[in-house]
Order: C-alpha cells, then structure tokens, then sequence
C-alpha cells in the first residue's frame, strides 16, 4: 500500500517510455514522504480507444492512488498537485493529465499476509 494505477490512452503515452512514467509517479510518491518507499506500488493500464461524450477522447492520463486513510486532505492535495506537475513536464503534448486520491479504511482492508 499504496497503489498508484495509471490509465492513459497509448497514443498519450508514446512520446515516452513506460517505465519512465512508473519511475516518475514513484518518485513522487516517495519524496511526499507520506509512504515507506518499498510499500509503494506503481501500474500503468494502457487504453487503445476511449469515448466521452460519445467522441474520440483526447490524450489522457489519468492517476488514481488507493491509500490507507490518516492523511489530511492537505497532504493528499500535495501528492496529487506533484504528481500531475510532474507528468506534465514528462508529457508535455498531453491535453488532459488529472489525478484523485482514495482512502482505504483501516477496519476495512485486509490481504492475504493478514491470514491467520
């Protein structure tokens, strides 16, 4: 935890390498100083087509971070503010680059190293 999933449309993502984009959203991640580096999970899902409002959508990137809640909307404000700086100067031709952050809940969340 956390987990940063990536969505972007292919032609969005040519211009530059995807580990590239991966290594930029860790490094943001880490130097937040909100997570322990090695908890920090990064993905990217590439797109062929997307439609909104019923057209061929632009270039997009899109960033959505699942976290384990405590953090204050400050913070997470921060994060997300980096972040799309970031991949803007990395992908300087892509019109649409945004990002939200989702809280996981403590009570809620479990995992298999949680088995007992």
């Amino acid at each position: 935890m956390p987990h940063f999933i990536i969505h972007a449309n292919t032609k969005a993502i040519q211009s530059v390498d995807a580990q590239t984009i991966l290594t930029a959203v860790h490094k943001q991640a880490v130097s937040s100083e909100l997570f322990d580096e090695n908890d920090i999970k990064v993905r990217l899902v590439p797109f062929e087509k997307s439609l909104v409002a019923g057209k061929p959508d632009n270039d997009f990137v899109h960033v959505f971070a699942y976290i384990m809640g405590g953090r204050s909307t400050a913070q997470k404000r921060k994060l997300s503010e980096s972040i799309v700086k970031n991949l803007n100067e990395l992908l300087k031709d892509v019109e649409n680059i945004a990002m939200n952050v989702y809280d996981f809940e403590p009570e809620t969340y479990f995992n298999r190293k949680m088995i007992g």
